[in-house]
């Protein structure tokens, strides 16, 4: 397949350049808030739980009705409404906390306001980029923003610690609320004329809300690919919190260990991303798609294989940076292959329709391998993930 570079494009550049300051922002935050609930309120553990579930639930009731929102809207104004409102609602927590008012119920509004942001923004702007790139250069484009993604996960956090640090958790999210005011002002210098939105059904609410879904269940590779991104995300749901188990208490890594390996590994990711249009040059996007879902299947069971010390430490960024590496390269083709096999007007929903699955099915997976690491161990459950990323691997799309 031929692929051109975006390189030059100006206004992906401005998108880009907004996408990321959103993203560097929603990663510093997701360190920033905790710390604010824990230092400033002293919220116990079953509070912190409550702020990420609240993130999740509200994923999951909003992701239909934001996606029908915000498809029949130019999406220009919703990316910069959604930056807008997570900026306004952060400076609310020092604002509060300077004057003595913060609550935990405040603190529950801010992290529900910005999962609905970060639904609004990511939907929103996966449409946009199609209208904004030309199909040739989607896959290129999509490959930029997914190594920003790793890079942001293996920086955006890091930063967000060590910031928290030197200016306190509140000043940190003062800084994370002027990134998203930094990321929509990048989004008002987009120059080229956005396409109208498509018009709404009269009368069809229920249709238009899961149009979205029902378009998915008619397209058999659409619907392969969904339920094998379901699974894979699953799987690895379902490994996070055996493989920190596993870790720290098996392995006996230390903190610092611990941390470099959930950070420097990332940088495989980002480098995946990099390499995704030569590789879809050489062997086409469908090809691509499905063997790199094969090549990021079975590093978990590597892990598991892992030894104590050093060594083991070795294994576990190694195998886990090369499972990032191929996963990155699959986020970019799934990502680009789902967009031009979906219809203008169905952008939002389609993308809405990835994030509610995603949210929905894993605690589902957390729980089943926390149950499964209970009846085998971590590294029986480790295996387990990787045979089910594996699994995954044979729902790609293999022809048109």
């Amino acid at each position: 397949m031929s692929t051109l570079t975006v390189k030059g494009h100006r206004d992906f550049g401005v998108l880009w350049t907004g996408r990321a300051i959103s993203q560097f922002g929603s990663d510093v935050g997701a360190v920033a808030l905790p710390l604010v609930a824990v230092g400033v309120l002293d919220a116990s553990a079953f509070q912190i739980g409550l702020l990420a579930a609240i993130a999740a639930a509200t994923t999951l009731l909003l992701s239909f009705p934001v996606g029908a929102f915000a498809e029949h809207r130019r999406k220009r104004p919703v990316l910069v409404a959604a930056d807008l409102a997570r900026c306004l609602t952060l400076l609310s927590v020092p604002v509060a906390a300077l004057a003595g008012a913060l609550t935990f119920a405040q603190l529950c509004a801010v992290a529900a306001v910005n999962a609905a942001g970060q639904l609004a923004f990511a939907a929103a702007s996966q449409a946009h980029l199609k209208a904004l790139v030309d199909g040739d250069r989607l896959l290129d484009a999509n490959a930029r923003l997914e190594s920003t993604t790793w890079l942001s996960l293996t920086v955006g956090r890091s930063l967000g610690g060590v910031l928290a640090g030197l200016i306190g958790a509140l000043g940190t999210l003062v800084v994370d609320a002027v990134s998203f005011l930094a990321g929509a002002l990048a989004v008002t210098r987009l120059r080229a004329p956005e396409p109208a939105p498509p018009e709404r059904t009269a009368g069809r609410r229920r249709a238009e809300l899961l149009a979205g879904l029902a378009f998915v269940r008619r397209e058999p590779a659409l619907r392969r690919l969904l339920a094998g991104w379901v699974i894979y995300a699953g799987a690895s749901a379902m490994a996070f919190p055996v493989s920190t188990v596993f870790y720290l208490r098996d392995l006996g890594f230390t903190p610092w260990q611990y941390g470099l390996l959930m950070g420097v590994p990332s940088l495989g990711g980002f480098f995946g991303a990099r390499v995704v249009r030569a590789a879809a040059e050489r062997w086409g996007m469908l090809r691509l798609l499905r063997w790199s879902a094969f090549a990021r299947g079975p590093w978990y069971g590597l892990i598991a294989l892992a030894p104590v010390g050093v060594a083991g430490l070795v294994v576990c960024g190694l195998a886990f940076g090369a499972m990032l590496f191929f996963s990155s390269i699959a986020n970019s083709a799934q990502g680009t292959y789902r967009q031009l096999r979906t219809p203008d007007g169905l952008q939002v929903r389609v993308a809405a329709l990835w994030a509610f699955a995603t949210t929905a099915a894993a605690p589902l997976f957390t729980l089943a391998g926390t149950g499964l690491a209970a009846l085998t161990g971590t590294r029986g459950a480790l295996g387990a993930a990787a045979a089910l990323m594996l699994a995954a691997a044979f729902l790609s799309p293999a022809r048109e």
